[in-house]
């Protein structure tokens, strides 16, 4: 009986987390060692990572979703920073990521955080752009650099949301 409550009390927990409502996200930083913290409304304080391993963090326009980009171990020959093929997304209390080799050279919010967009390619050259939902990491759309000119992109591609 006591393992039939126990089940019941997490499908409780579970249900109910997926119903709340989203967080909402005050401010995202890295602290000098390189891990992400973020800052609630409510005056919460979470440490997200802790190997030191981050960069490039940013809060969604509509506060409910963070990301940032997670650094490599190795450097690329001849070169003196390293790079990111995965993108961490912070929502709801939850971290997921997208990856794409060889690196992710950027990203941005779109459709006021609902959607992500990455840039993945080499260090140079064209590469590719790829749009996502940030709730289901769906991919809803891609296109290669070196096919489609500038004036002829889709709205996204700008990252100037």
């Amino acid at each position: 009986m006591k393992k039939t409550s126990r089940l019941l009390c997490t499908l409780i927990l579970v249900l109910s987390s997926n119903y709340a409502g989203a967080e909402e996200l005050k401010k995202i930083y890295l602290d000098q060692r390189d891990n992400v913290h973020i800052l609630k409304k409510n005056g919460e304080h979470r440490q997200l990572t802790h190997k030191g391993n981050a960069s490039t963090p940013k809060l969604a326009p509509d506060n409910e979703t963070a990301a940032w980009l997670k650094l490599n171990t190795w450097k690329t020959e001849g070169d003196d920073k390293r790079g990111s093929e995965e993108l961490v997304i912070y929502r709801n209390g939850k971290s997921a990521s997208i990856k794409c080799a060889p690196f992710i050279r950027d990203y941005w919010f779109w459709q006021n955080g609902s959607q992500i967009a990455i840039e993945c390619g080499g260090r140079h050259f064209a590469g590719r752009e790829i749009l996502y939902d940030v709730r289901t990491l769906k991919e809803l759309a891609n296109f290669d650099q070196a096919e489609v000119p500038l004036e002829k992109r889709p709205d996204w591609s700008n990252s100037d949301d």
